[in-house]
Parts: C-alpha cells; sequence; structure tokens
C-alpha cells in the first residue's frame, strides 16, 4: 500500500516539475484558422523580392549564390518586423534583403477570426550574376 501511494506521489511531483509554464503569453500554442503569407504565394514573394534587390559590385563579382535564412513576424496590420537573418550571405545583401522585406506586405494570420502576429522562418535563395542590378 505504500509503495503505492509512494509512487502515485512521485508521478505527480514530476509532472509538476515539467509542466510546461502557460503564465508567459509567448509560451502558447495559437491555432491559426489561416497562416500568414504572401499575396500570390512563396513563388511571388520571391520574384517580388528579386525584381527589388540592389547588389554591391563586389556581390556581383563574387557572383553569390546561397540562401538567406530569416525570420520575421508579420503583424495584424500585414507589416512586417522582427527581421533576423539566421542565416546570411555577406556582401551586403542581408541588409538590403532586410529593407525589402521590411516593406512588404503579407496577409495576415487569423485566429478565432482574428487578424494576428505569427512568425515565419524560411530559407530564400538568392543568386547574384552580371545581370543583377547594381546598388547605387
Amino acid at each position: 500500500m505504500n509503495k503505492g501511494v509512494l509512487l502515485i506521489v512521485f508521478v505527480i511531483l514530476v509532472n509538476f516539475i515539467y509542466s510546461q509554464d502557460f503564465s508567459d503569453p509567448q509560451n502558447m500554442h495559437v491555432n491559426y484558422t489561416r497562416e500568414a503569407e504572401y499575396p500570390g504565394g512563396m513563388t511571388k514573394f520571391i520574384s517580388d523580392l528579386w525584381s527589388q534587390m540592389e547588389y554591391t559590385q563586389k556581390a556581383i563579382d563574387a557572383k553569390v549564390d546561397g540562401e538567406i535564412m530569416v525570420s520575421f513576424d508579420v503583424l495584424p496590420d500585414s507589416t512586417v518586423s522582427e527581421i533576423f537573418i539566421i542565416n546570411g550571405l555577406g556582401y551586403g545583401i542581408d541588409e538590403e534583403f532586410k529593407r525589402i522585406l521590411s516593406g512588404m506586405k503579407f496577409i495576415p494570420a487569423m485566429a478565432e477570426n482574428n487578424p494576428v502576429k505569427m512568425n515565419i522562418m524560411i530559407s530564400v535563395p538568392i543568386r547574384v550574376g552580371i545581370n543583377s542590378k547594381l546598388k547605387r
């Protein structure tokens, strides 16, 4: 009998110690009815981004070819904030990417029929060549 009570107390104690803390509102799971997205989808996003990007002469000479991994928030008013380059390419490309992204508008996420903030993390391919637009 004592072993059974001790086992129950132990299980409750372990559950209490390792339970998730929901007192932090940033730690809550949100059930989105619609996730944030770029109007026209990812292909349109990359196309619009590429058409606006301008590169330094060093980036063009180096023919930079890679991906930028970025995390950013889409706010309820469709704007972008908290842009953080996780994996950048250098040559001034990261700064130009942030400049372009900060001016883009997204369709905000929805939860319970209300627009809400949502974090997006994506990798975007960057291909710089001789025909790339030179930064003025």
